[in-house]
């Protein structure tokens, strides 16, 4: 069985649509398990009315992503079975109708390894928005795999060896929990989805990003900062402050440290990591 947990807040249309793609699948050997952060958007609603089969746990708002997800693995720990699964998938995905299907599939082939799904773009199917993501340890230079080629042009059963994985879309065995535990959420409020697959590299898991399960993402949100083309001064707080902000600062101090194997490559690492995104802001600031 997989345990499917999904975080909302406030994006109805994209959880709806996410959830009809699930329902479409031709294995429905799992559960979905949404964790709604306190929605006023009419989700309760929808899910209650649409989506009676999945199971809705209520937030009160102050979760953010880490810990609502954390609530979804915690529920399906307390019912899973050992040899299953637990998936981390988020609201804003799209996945074609034979994903369960071949998650069990590559999963079989792949035991003790975290497997994440790549990327594409939801208005072009076959191109790879993120294909894996490799980051240097030391030199905190990230690189994204095969970002713009044709999904098509892989083979079946092609995989990448990456660094960590996303919230969009990664299998965990269940025993990846019992022994290292669940997200982080004293040190990331959002982003936690990132440093729990290299805790789970650092205990001896392989991580994969697999090319036979793809998600369908909205690329794109062009009011969100992390996806900001042009930066002005007004938005240097929300860049290096904002709790949405991937480039937060706090997370990135315990990114450093919590996934290198000690203080001073952490210290290196963190040096070089802020440097490389305020060059990003500062390539991109607009007077």
């Amino acid at each position: 069985m997989i345990y499917i947990v999904t975080p909302v807040f406030n994006r109805k249309k994209l959880l709806r649509s996410c959830l009809e793609s699930l329902r479409a699948q031709t294995n429905q050997n799992f559960k979905v398990i949404v964790v709604d952060d306190g929605s006023t958007d009419g989700t309760a609603e929808m899910l209650q009315e649409e989506f009676p089969e999945v199971t809705t746990i209520k937030g009160d708002g102050s979760l953010w992503w880490t810990g609502a997800t954390n609530v979804g693995v915690r529920h399906a720990l307390a019912i899973c079975k050992e040899d299953d699964f637990i998936m981390a998938l988020n609201d804003d995905l799209v996945v074609p109708p034979d994903y369960i299907e071949n998650y069990y599939r590559v999963a079989a082939a792949h035991p003790k390894t975290l497997i994440g799904s790549v990327v594409t773009d939801i208005n072009n199917r076959d191109v790879i928005h993120s294909g894996g993501v490799k980051i240097n340890w030391i030199t905190a230079k990230t690189r994204d795999t095969n970002v713009g080629k044709s999904l098509a042009s892989f083979g079946k059963g092609h995989y990448q060896e990456v660094s960590t994985l996303t919230g969009r879309g990664v299998l965990f065995p269940v025993e990846v929990f019992r022994k290292i535990g669940i997200y982080n959420d004293r040190h990331y409020a959002q982003c936690g989805d990132t440093e729990l697959p290299r805790r789970a590299q650092m205990a001896g898991y392989r991580l994969i990003v697999s090319y036979d399960v793809p998600v369908f993402s909205v690329v794109r949100d062009e009011g969100h900062i992390n996806h900001t083309e042009k930066f002005k001064a007004s938005h240097i707080k929300k860049f290096y402050f904002n709790v949405r902000s991937n480039f937060n600062l706090r997370y990135r101090f315990w990114f450093a440290y919590d996934t290198t194997p000690n203080v001073l490559q952490g210290t290196v690492f963190l040096i070089c990591d802020f440097l490389r995104i305020t060059n990003h802001f500062v390539k991109r600031f607009r007077f």
